[in-house]
């Protein structure tokens, strides 16, 4: 009797294990794909619907706000977090998408989907150590499916070779010229797939032009990786000549070697060293560079030691080096409206090292409304203090540097990408202010350029302006930029 007591009570047992293993399995299986991403249908509601509507019509930007406000109502729709995601992709505004994407995935932890699309556009930010970490995270899910470990295996390729196509941090003594080159193309990733992508060469002029002088500078620099797709290793010379009224030119050198990459975060940092040849001296120089994104903030740093002093063609004649460096920081405010400060300290000398010739302190001030987005259309204005302490007598005879300079500038400016392979830039405003002149004085600023991607090889950009009144110099100034890169 009790045996049989002891078989019919294992029976409700055995049900009871069976069952809640069964439930469990169940569970784990839904809450997988849960995590993988469903894909469920939303429901259909008169704000979907608009949504999908603009999607048609092509008009993403505002189907990308509409979902933005839409998915603060509808926190578990899945769908618009990957619908937003792939727009913003589409119109190459990583920020906003990656945004809707962590938003998405405080709803859908651990969506691979998601984190697949998130890393995606934190390559083209330019995130590549954070978009590194996601996918060699998902790489290692047991629980993928064939296909996303195919695409999975794709991004971490891309990855490697975006790595190496992003221009880096210029080397090219950026004091003598504070305006940067235009940005290449805005592209998916696939479009920079290239079976071989261990060099870089970048072939970079400039040119200015000044009343009673000019100076011409090119820069060749190579690189290739060091540390996986990382830290690269890169080795390069910059050739100044320079040429005034009267006097026959004469040139400067720095040639170098250093390494660029990125830190923690979306950090991108540079140095190199080398040997300056100016002023029948050989002098040891060094140049770095980093930018820090933190949060809305972003404070982007230059130093360098013993360069070329390469803004005035009297200064390259007299063999004249400098050593400085510039600190800005940048306020975003909101997407469309930045805030932004600078400071650069410079202290040089002539003839080499041996005399001391002068120190000059430059800051400035500045706002950015992105009011327009098609055409984009900028307004900038801002403010601008400079002096220079001259360390001899009658300094201005042997390099015309302006001594004083204050003056309050505004413009628009635009930046638009024509196709997917050429992008325009120009601006045009004025300024009023004091330069070393007794009362104010109003000028003219303007500049325009041009990049092309020729190829996933190739790329070309050119970038020209004038200034009637300038910050730094004696009357007005026209500076001419273009180079190459070549990824082989």
């Amino acid at each position: 009797m009790r045996s049989r007591l002891r078989k019919a009570g294992s029976h409700p047992a055995f049900f009871l294990i069976c069952l809640f293993a069964n439930l469990s399995g169940s569970l784990f299986w839904y809450f997988q794909a849960r995590a993988s991403g469903p894909p469920e249908e939303p429901y259909v509601d008169h704000d979907w619907r608009t949504i999908k509507h603009n999607v048609a019509l092509k008009k993403y930007l505002l189907a990308e706000k509409q979902i933005g406000n839409y998915i603060k109502f509808h926190p578990k729709n899945y769908q618009a977090y990957t619908l937003g995601g792939r727009i913003t992709r589409k119109i190459h505004r990583p920020g906003d998408g990656i945004s809707i994407l962590d938003k998405g995935l405080r709803q859908f932890p651990g969506d691979r989907t998601l984190l697949r699309l998130k890393a995606e556009l934190l390559m083209e930010q330019g995130a590549m150590i954070r978009a590194r970490g996601i996918l060699d995270k998902l790489a290692k899910d047991p629980a993928l499916s064939r296909e996303d470990r195919a695409k999975i295996r794709e991004d971490r390729k891309t990855l490697e070779v975006l790595s190496m196509s992003l221009p880096p941090l210029e080397t090219f003594d950026q004091n003598i010229n504070f305006q940067e080159t235009v940005p290449p193309p805005l592209q998916s990733p696939s479009t920079y797939e290239i079976e071989n992508s261990d060099y870089h060469v970048h072939v970079q002029n400039v040119d200015i032009g000044y009343s009673g002088g000019s100076t011409i500078g090119t820069g060749i620099t190579v690189e290739t990786p060091l540390i996986k797709d990382i830290v690269h290793f890169q080795v390069g010379t910059n050739i100044y000549v320079g040429s005034a009224a009267g006097q026959t030119s004469a040139p400067e050198d720095y040639l170098f070697a250093g390494v660029d990459g990125q830190g923690p975060g979306e950090t991108v940092y540079l140095l190199d060293v080398g040997n300056v040849f100016a002023g029948n001296e050989i002098n040891a120089g060094v140049y770095g560079h980093f930018d820090l994104p933190i949060g809305r903030v972003r404070v982007d740093g230059q130093g360098w030691f013993m360069l070329p002093w390469s803004g005035y063609g009297q200064a390259l004649l007299n063999g004249a080096l400098q050593s400085g460096g510039l600190l800005n920081g940048t306020l975003s405010i909101f997407p469309t409206l930045t805030f932004s400060g600078e400071y650069e300290y410079t202290y040089d000398t002539l003839g080499g090292s041996k005399t001391p010739f002068g120190v000059n302190h430059n800051t400035m001030f500045a706002f950015d409304w992105d009011f327009l987005k098609k055409p984009d259309l900028h307004l900038i204005a801002g403010y601008d203090t400079q002096s220079y302490t001259p360390f001899i007598p009658n300094a201005t005879s042997l390099v015309p540097v302006l001594l004083s300079s204050n003056f309050g500038f505004a413009g628009l400016s635009t930046l638009d990408q024509i196709g997917r392979f050429v992008v325009l830039n120009g601006q045009i405003g004025g300024v009023v202010g004091t330069f070393d002149s007794p009362g104010p004085l109003v000028g003219l600023q303007a500049d325009g350029g041009v990049s092309v991607q020729a190829g996933p090889h190739l790329e070309f950009y050119g970038n020209i302006s004038y200034e009637s009144l300038a910050e730094a110099y004696v009357g007005a100034v026209t500076t001419m930029m273009f180079g190459l890169n070549v990824w082989l």
